[in-house]
């Protein structure tokens, strides 16, 4: 169990920084007492990252109206009245939420209609039996600024969390798995690094709940927020491979935003303000979450892996030659994108529109291979050399040219049309990486539209050198065979410089040869320059 931690209720004796959320199992005497989902059926710890806000999506049946009139000198538009101990609050994206202040000692926050009897009735009813509970068992509840937060879930049971404003973190009544929101890093759990995921879920019911009268936004905050995008944005200028969520222009435009909403009055300041500050934090302390931050094994670079890269497999081996080896070349660009399968936006989107219009530009190149055989087998010459029974050697390169070319231009469209409808494409692609063979079948597949026109291109080749060569001409034959030498000379040439990985010195025919020669000069050179040693020194 030494390494075992879970999530605590902090009390206002307890430290004050960040990581009082949590502490190891082993440094501390748990309190005994039956869980409080024992004594209230149906209620469970839930977070405010699964709270489900945005996935209840409730469906209103149509309304037909002939008229609807209104009253001679109607003015008043306003929202009915509350029922009695709840006040209702309007998110700035329109969700309607209600806060209690008089039925506990400490704020109650709900996304449940109040407004209907039945919905209000059986929350209550929760409301009272945590109350009891909390009394019957005695439980020491912090001291500090808290809040309760209760929701109806689809599956029929209530979620509830705590919410601590001055540790900035949540917590529960009985043991919570904190695994249902650190499970996106799988390494040991260290108190330091969860207070920053606990962190960022606490800005993120901030965003949910934004209202200042619910609870104000310290210029701390703020100041806060403005220093992480100053560092942000001086890391995007400044390197490549920053470890920040969004592009340079992004966080400029987040940082005049945060400036914006500081220079306004505390009163002045509404939930639309608000609720976007807390976004941004809940974002940047889920990235330090993901990167390790202060940790042994942060991360420091994007293209940083924390944990082992898995090892290619003979799924890769066997194939990558048949297609000319850019799925190689594919698979190094997704590991980079999606490093220990964390996938940014940005990086996904930025690379999606290099594929797609690579997609585009082989399916074109196609088209006019295709073109370009079809005039092929027009030619007389070409038709009248087949046998009668049979088809001549260039007849069968160009028909398998067309073949593949035809197969470029298939696959070509069905990637860019598959990759412009995937739904979460950044999910896809994390998904991908749980094992090797996600990643190396996505490499196969981006790269057969190259690689059928790239055999495509060859086999048409081939068929135009067969009826050249076919034809006896010797100037012709001279004249191509020059010309076919030289092209593998330059394609050998333009592959070479893919391998490339020191300083070039001599071309890459003769570089082995050198580097043998110059070690074995430089030795001779060392040898006659080595000062010999004196008599007196040898017989000492």
């Amino acid at each position: 169990m030494s390494g075992e931690t879970a999530v605590y209720i902090p009390t206002s004796e307890s430290d004050p920084s960040p990581s009082a959320c949590v502490e190891d199992v082993s440094k501390r005497q748990r309190k005994h007492y039956a869980p409080i989902s024992d004594y209230i059926p149906l209620l469970v710890g839930v977070t405010s990252y699964e709270y489900e806000r945005y996935d209840r999506n409730v469906i209103l049946e149509k309304v037909y109206y002939n008229r609807f009139m209104l009253d001679p000198l109607e003015m008043d538009f306003s929202p009915p009245a509350t029922p009695e101990n709840w006040t209702s609050y309007t998110h700035p994206e329109g969700a309607a939420y209600f806060q209690s202040t008089t039925l506990a000692t400490y704020p109650i926050l709900t996304d449940v209609y109040v407004y209907e009897d039945e919905p209000r009735a059986r929350l209550e009813d929760y409301i009272q039996k945590i109350l009891r509970y909390v009394g019957e068992h005695q439980v020491q509840l912090p001291k500090d600024d808290i809040c309760l937060v209760l929701e109806f879930r689809q599956s029929g049971n209530c979620g509830y969390y705590f919410v601590n404003h001055t540790r900035k973190c949540l917590f529960w009544l009985d043991e919570f798995d904190a695994i249902d929101f650190l499970w996106a890093v799988r390494v040991s759990y260290e108190p330091s690094l969860v207070a920053h995921e606990m962190k960022s879920l606490y800005w993120l019911h901030n965003e949910y709940f934004p209202d200042p009268l619910v609870h104000p936004m310290d210029d701390d905050v703020l100041t806060e927020l403005e220093d992480i995008l100053h560092h942000a944005i001086g890391d995007a200028l400044t390197s490549s491979s920053h470890t920040m969520p969004y592009p340079i222009d992004v966080l400029q435009k987040m940082l005049n935003l945060t400036k914006d909403v500081k220079r306004l009055d505390p009163q002045e300041r509404g939930s639309g303000s608000t609720s976007m500050m807390y976004r941004f934090l809940y974002n940047f302390h889920h990235e330090y979450f993901l990167h390790l931050r202060g940790q042994k094994a942060s991360r420091l670079n994007r293209e940083q892996p924390i944990h082992p890269v898995q090892k290619q497999t003979l799924l890769m081996t066997i194939f990558s030659p048949l297609l000319l080896y850019g799925p190689e070349i594919h698979l190094k660009t997704l590991r980079k994108t999606a490093v220990d399968s964390t996938v940014r936006s940005a990086d996904w989107n930025e690379l999606l529109g290099r594929l797609t219009d690579d997609w585009k530009e082989f399916s074109l190149y196609a088209t006019v291979l295709l073109n370009a055989n079809v005039a092929f087998l027009a030619i007389q010459s070409v038709d009248e050399a087949a046998p009668p029974d049979g088809r001549s050697l260039p007849q069968r390169a160009s028909y398998f040219s067309i073949v593949t070319s035809i197969g470029s231009i298939m696959l070509g469209l069905l990637l860019v049309r598959l990759h412009n409808t995937t739904s979460k494409p950044g999910t896809f692609l994390a998904q991908r990486t749980v094992s090797s063979w996600g990643l190396e079948t996505l490499a196969l597949m981006y790269s057969l539209p190259y690689a059928l026109l790239m055999w495509g291109t060859g086999s048409f080749l081939g068929a135009f050198l067969i009826m050249a060569f076919d034809s006896h001409d010797k100037p012709t034959i001279v004249i191509l065979s020059v010309c076919l030498v030289t092209l593998v000379f330059l394609l050998l040439w333009c592959i070479s410089s893919s391998f490339e990985n020191e300083e070039f010195w001599y071309p890459w025919p003769f570089r082995k040869v050198m580097h043998r020669f110059d070690h074995r000069f430089s030795k001779q050179r060392e040898g006659r320059l080595r000062p010999r040693k004196s008599r007196e020194s040898v017989s000492t």
